[in-house]
């Protein structure tokens, strides 16, 4: 029989574990179950401390849960402890052989408990503890911290349990998860009953954590599906898909940023989607990204090509490049190439030594670089980016993490580390998950731009996306009736949208002023909209135009409209708190302490309460923008403030668009005018220089050829006077020697003398007929320059007329080509006419061209050998005479009259003429103050009448 103090333990006992087994059942919350777990043993233990200290994935630990009793021993809950604090061999044996440890600093020993064969691994059957002295650094660890006795009991989980085995292996599965510790001030004996229950207790908290471990793996799965799940909805939204939203969604899902980038082909230019930090552009110049470097493309191309071929051949591999940075003999492998680079440190992965530069300006420490797969294509790349972390740690006493613990800490107070820019690993769900993602987006990437290039032709999909465009917007419709602060928030923006739009569509002040108060006073049921514009002294007044009232409060007029409020406090301070972007909301004027002038003047315009937001134009404060309450007080929602902002907002803008729409307009008609001015002054320069060279030009050859030709003609009459003179004597000779020698004789028969008398007088008097041919041309070049008169004077125009002719006298001959042109003169007296005469001949010398220009050309088409240009002047009156010049070809086509003045405009094939002709011709009767009229009718010719004033009443400029 048991003793009854021993029973009693016995069934306590087995309560406790029965009462923690229930809570383990009970609950999936783990940090609950540990909590309550280290406080029940604690409770039957009757120690000072009680904690759950986890193991961390790189060996340190961590206190996740603790139980205190009053404040013998400081709490521990939250600190690290270096992984230099438990050995590697008793880490072994606490797996091996679960090995419990129990230490009383009074009797200076520390009894070890295995609860399997550390050499086979198997239950034992006998749990005694076998004392033996502790070692004097770890009792020196223990005095330090406060702790006269302790035991330890670790937390071993079967791979099983975990949800990582690998199957049948002779190596142990098991990992060491934790440690159960019961910390005491004072020494204390613990049984082997004591140990046995802890070892229940701690069976128990390893089944809730394989519990909680299966749970948070089901809920990290399901949390997976559930972003992919977003992902692909948005990636399947529709077959435009809104790559931008899509990406998002995915980086946010792996906390952090990324980008999208689509190879271009045949079809498409290339694709770049980003969202979050991004490093730069590796070329600005071409604007090339960082998926165009050479290593990049490498790698993406790698998943393609992974066997070796028959020559030893190893394709490029991430593996392969790094044993060539590391001067190492390049391993050749038959493993298939990873369909993705973790790159956990890009500052510490030797192959991105060319690409971390592009990072320099960014907090982005790690990559995950996603090859988009289609078949035996790469049609892109899936990248995300995760920056750098600032860590802080809390430590059981000071920890250097760079030197081994080398000796027992003296202190376990709190010892905070602060680490900078820490990079963040990538672990193997997330690069698994990552991995799907880019299935998803290559599928999606590949039907994407497979629709590109149907969509015209795919009409049965256009009609599945407008089903499920609709399907969305009932679906929105309902969750818009289910959510009423929500539905109000959309009717703002919907309300907005449409006063922008409104605003957009028209750039006059006064529609876009009326058309925002108005709305404004719809949809904040406000019983007055008004706009007060501030004036260069920072006076201002409201302005008749920009007002909306209800009809209710019509009848109290305009807000102070022509009224000019000079309110001294605005402007001394240029605007006051309204420069700063301040709004002035009111929800009853006799609450915020205005002063009673203030008072009354609201009192006037019947005001109770109001809202002014300030107007700006860019920076500059262009007035306000009141929205009043006349009948009752009123509380002003944050909202409504909000919207009047975003309001006030879009008139600033739309203020600033229509100023700078007028400016452009006024510079545009500046510009305008100007170059109008420079297209007729550049004409004017044209023609002055043209007729300024042909002038000289002509000027000069009459001037050269006159001279000679004035000396040839002055001498003809000596040579005639001389040669008969000679003819004279040798009469005489002959008469004095009627027979000359037989030599002389013969001379003279030779030289026929007879003819010589008899055709020398004929050849002077041709040459001295030649000579006064030439005479009259050069005259005739003299009189069309008229280089000599430059000033205006009266002028023959028959003169002038006779001078052209003689000049285009070759034109009017018979040809090959030419026909014969005959030139009819109907002239009437005409009074000498104020002109310049150089110019006029040139209007005469463009209208005879053109003339002679549509005879020969019509020659070809008409059978009628008669051409004929008619010229007739006759005197209007005293003040005014015409000149016309008429011909009889084809006539002019009335869509051609209406264009002959225009500059540049010609009938004539390109390069036979300027188009100027007619045009400077125009402007040269317009400078006469004159006229250049036509009349021209198909089959009937083309008439020409030049009306001219006699006299120039103003002085021509």
């Amino acid at each position: 029989m048991l003793p009854t103090h021993d029973i009693s333990s016995s069934l306590n006992r087995e309560v406790l574990l029965h009462r923690i087994a229930n809570r383990i059942r009970q609950s999936l919350e783990l940090p609950e179950i540990l909590r309550k777990t280290v406080a029940e043993v604690r409770s039957y233990l009757g120690t000072d401390r009680v904690k759950i200290y986890q193991f961390q994935p790189d060996g340190h630990g961590v206190v996740i849960a603790e139980s205190l009793q009053s404040d013998r021993l400081p709490s521990l809950l939250g600190l690290h402890f270096p992984a230099d604090d438990i050995p590697p061999y008793a880490r072994e044996l606490f797996v091996r052989a679960r090995q419990r440890s129990i230490i009383n600093m009074g009797t200076h020993e520390i009894g070890i408990s295995p609860l399997n064969c550390p050499e086979t691994g198997e239950l034992l059957n006998d749990t005694d503890i076998r004392y033996r002295p502790v070692d004097p650094c770890h009792q020196e660890y223990l005095t330090a911290m406060g702790v006269q006795s302790s035991i330890v009991v670790p937390v071993v989980l079967e791979a099983e349990a975990t949800g990582s085995s690998q199957g049948p292996s002779p190596q142990s599965q098991s990992q060491l998860w934790g440690l159960l510790v019961s910390h005491h001030a004072e020494p204390h004996t613990v049984t082997e009953e004591e140990l046995q229950f802890i070892q229940a207790v701690v069976d128990q908290v390893a089944v809730a954590i394989a519990q909680s471990i299966l749970l948070e793996q089901v809920r990290a799965q399901a949390r997976q599906e559930a972003n992919l799940n977003r992902v692909t909805a948005l990636l399947q939204t529709s077959p435009t898909v809104d790559w931008q939203d899509a990406l998002k969604e995915a980086a946010d899902t792996l906390d952090g940023g990324g980008r999208l980038y689509l190879f271009p082909d045949t079809h498409h230019p290339r694709e770049l989607y980003t969202c979050g930090e991004q490093p730069t552009l590796i070329d600005s110049t071409q604007n090339r990204c960082i998926e165009e470097n050479l290593l990049w493309q490498r790698y993406l191309h790698s998943v393609l090509t992974t066997a070796t071929d028959g020559t030893g051949y190893q394709p490029w591999s991430v593996e392969w490049m790094r044993a060539v940075y590391e001067l190492a003999e390049p391993t050749q492998s038959t493993k298939p190439a990873p369909s993705s680079w973790a790159v956990n440190d890009i500052y510490q992965e030797p192959l991105f030594r060319t690409l971390a530069p592009f990072f320099s300006d960014t907090r982005i420490r790690s990559a995950l670089i996603i090859p988009l797969k289609h078949g035996a294509q790469v049609i892109g790349c899936l990248t995300f980016f995760r920056s750098g972390l600032d860590t802080e740690t809390l430590w059981a006493g000071y920890h250097n993490p760079d030197t081994r613990q080398l000796m027992a800490r003296q202190s376990f107070d709190v010892w905070r580390q602060i680490q900078k820019e820490q990079s963040q690993s990538w672990v193997e769900e997330e690069i698994k998950y990552a991995q799907v993602l880019g299935e998803r987006f290559s599928a999606t990437a590949k039907q994407y731009r497979l629709y590109q290039q149907v969509q015209g032709l795919n009409a049965n999909l256009e009609r599945q996306v407008e089903e499920r465009t609709e399907e969305l917007r009932q679906r929105s419709e309902q969750l818009q009736q289910t959510n009423i602060e929500l539905e109000y928030l959309v009717e703002r923006q919907t309300t907005l949208s449409r006063i922008v739009s409104k605003i957009r569509q028209s750039l006059e002040i006064d529609t876009i002023f009326q058309i925002t108060t108005q709305e404004l006073s719809q949809v904040l049921k406000a019983e007055r909209v008004a706009v007060y514009r501030f004036k260069p002294d920072w006076g201002g007044e409201f302005v008749g135009n920009y007002e909306a009232t209800i009809p209710e409060w019509q009848s109290i007029g305009h807000l102070g409209v022509n009224m000019v409020w000079d309110d001294t406090h605005l402007q001394e301070t240029q605007g006051g708190r309204y420069r700063n972007g301040e709004i002035s909301v009111v929800s009853d004027i006799y609450q915020p302490g205005y002063a009673q002038c203030h008072i009354d003047l609201l009192e006037q315009f019947e005001i109770k309460a109001f809202m002014i937001v300030p107007l700006f134009v860019g920076s500059s404060l262009w007035g306000l923008l009141g929205v009043y309450q006349h009948s009752t007080t009123r509380h002003w929602k944050q909202s409504e403030v909000e919207f009047v902002s975003q309001i006030a907002t879009q008139l600033g803008v739309a203020l600033q668009h229509a100023q700078l729409l007028a400016s452009t307009k006024q510079q545009a008609e500046q510009l305008a005018n100007t170059l109008a001015d420079l297209n007729q002054t550049q004409l004017q320069l044209v023609h002055s220089e043209k007729m300024s060279s042909l002038g000289q030009l002509v000027a000069g050859i009459a001037h050269e050829v006159n001279n000679p030709i004035n000396f040839i003609h002055g001498n003809l009459a000596p040579i005639q006077e001389y040669t008969q003179t000679l003819l004279d004597l040798l009469h005489a000779y002959q008469q004095e020697h009627p027979t000359p020698s037989a030599a002389l004789d013969q001379q003279l028969e030779d030289s026929d003398l007879s003819y010589i008398e008899e055709d020398f007088p004929k050849l002077c008097a041709s040459m001295k007929l030649g000579t006064d041919r030439i005479r009259e041309i050069v005259q005739s070049l003299r009189n069309f320059s008229r280089l000599d008169e430059a000033d205006v004077r009266a002028v023959d125009l028959h003169e002038g007329l006779e001078s052209t002719l003689l000049i285009l006298q070759h034109r009017l001959k018979p040809g090959p080509t030419n026909p014969v042109i005959a030139i009819e003169r109907h002239y009437e007296e005409l009074p000498l006419v104020e002109c310049y005469a150089g110019q006029l001949n040139q209007v005469f010398m463009n209208l005879l061209s053109n003339a002679i220009d549509e005879l020969v050309d019509s020659a070809t088409e008409s059978t009628t050998s008669s051409k004929t240009i008619t010229i007739a002047t006759r005197s209007v009156d005293a003040e005014w005479v015409e000149v016309v010049i008429q011909d009889n070809g084809r006539g002019i086509p009335e869509a051609v009259q209406a264009k002959l003045l225009d500059p540049f405009f010609t009938t004539k094939p390109i390069g036979q003429g300027t188009g100027l002709g007619l045009f400077i011709s125009h402007q040269i009767v317009e400078k006469h103050n004159g006229e250049l009229l036509c009349r021209s009718q198909l089959g009937e010719g083309t008439e020409f009448v030049l009306k001219l004033p006699v006299q120039q009443r103003v002085a021509i400029a």
